[in-house]
């Protein structure tokens, strides 16, 4: 049987979209509505919806949400964590590999979330706010990992792995027109990277040139969104759009480490 990663159009593309546990995004779901309500100092009913988690978020300064939703405040807790490594661990022989599972925060990570330990795994959400610059510029991951080796943004992991896949998880307003983009096949290209320094540090870019040359080619890959994610290449050269309606877009990130 050929695995998911050697499948045609993971070759071909840079990436596929698989079936995500209805339980699991119910778990992360539940976590974010907690969080927000924290994070804000207002009463969320256990089952809000778009609408009153958007209000909610939407009372806060751009200082304060700033502050509050950077990345190591939006680390799944460790049980929700733990409950998606298995989940991981368990697509191993559907991706071709001996060993499936999940690299651990950042040592700086790690210090800017009490709640996170060294052993916490790097499973977190986005929160992208309507009409504000909650966005990037179009990346591949690589390039982060690359800038983060030997520093301490460079995030441990529980064995030794031969490839890096990510996983993209659509979770609250989400649809074709606000979700995840790609540009596929640009896995396999040549892409023109700078370093820059911005606000938060040093930044991996791909030069403007080539992101105006190329802004046709983004898509987002998802046919479905209820209990699907999108699997793809670590060089794969993706982003988050500007989010142009009146909700916020809540979604899930992590790196899958293959040992093959």
């Amino acid at each position: 049987m050929i695995s998911i990663r050697m499948s045609e159009s993971m070759v071909r593309d840079g990436f596929v979209t698989i079936p995500f546990p209805a339980e699991l995004t119910t778990k992360m779901v539940g976590h974010i509505r907690r969080y927000i309500a924290t994070a804000t100092g207002l009463t969320i009913a256990e089952n809000a919806g778009e609408e009153e988690l958007t209000r909610a978020v939407m009372t806060l300064s751009d200082a304060d949400f700033v502050d509050r939703f950077r990345k190591p405040m939006r680390m799944f807790p460790d049980e929700v964590g733990a409950d998606i490594y298995a989940w991981v661990e368990s697509l191993a022989p559907s991706l071709g590999g001996r060993r499936a599972g999940i690299n651990y925060v950042s040592p700086l990570e790690c210090e800017g979330n009490p709640a996170l330990k060294a052993t916490s795994f790097d499973v977190f959400w986005r929160c992208v706010r309507p009409g504000k610059p909650d966005v990037g510029q179009p990346h591949a991951d690589f390039q982060f990992w690359e800038l983060a080796r030997g520093t301490t943004l460079d995030p441990p992991s529980p064995f030794e792995y031969d490839e890096r896949w990510k996983i993209w998880l659509p979770l609250m307003g989400c649809d074709s027109s606000n979700s995840l983009e790609v540009a596929a096949g640009t896995h396999t290209e040549d892409i023109p990277i700078e370093t820059i320094e911005t606000e938060f540090g040093k930044k991996p870019s791909i030069r403007q040139e080539w992101r105006t040359a190329n802004e046709k080619r983004f898509f987002c890959p998802l046919p479905r969104f209820e209990n699907h994610c999108v699997l793809f290449h670590d060089k794969l050269v993706h982003r988050g759009p500007a989010n142009h309606t009146s909700r916020l877009r809540l979604s899930g990130e992590l790196t899958i480490l293959l040992k093959t």
